[in-house]
């Protein structure tokens, strides 16, 4: 791993290891060089970034952004950024 990412095993709210429930690939690190906290999943060819948490600290908030974002829910997402998409206008 790099020297500018920590891996986070134990932290306050035990977010680490929630997200490994969700998927045992998945896990947390925090960039120093980037001042953030990102979630990695080793399945992932190359880089393994799967995304950067975008809140100053992990919380439940990190967990349901995990879940939401997960391969699986690809057709879903979808849906929900092309319906967004609308109501801005920007398919008129």
């Amino acid at each position: 791993m790099n020297n500018h990412l920590v891996y986070i095993q134990n932290d306050l709210f035990d977010v680490s290891s929630r997200i490994k429930e969700i998927d045992s690939g998945y896990f947390v690190v925090y960039n120093a060089r980037e001042s953030r906290y990102e979630v990695h999943h080793s399945g992932q060819y190359g880089n393994t970034l799967a995304l950067v948490v975008p809140y100053s600290k992990l919380d439940a908030r990190t967990i349901l952004l995990t879940n939401k974002s997960r391969v699986e829910n690809k057709a879903r997402l979808l849906k929900e950024m092309q319906k967004h998409n609308e109501q801005l206008g920007y398919f008129e």
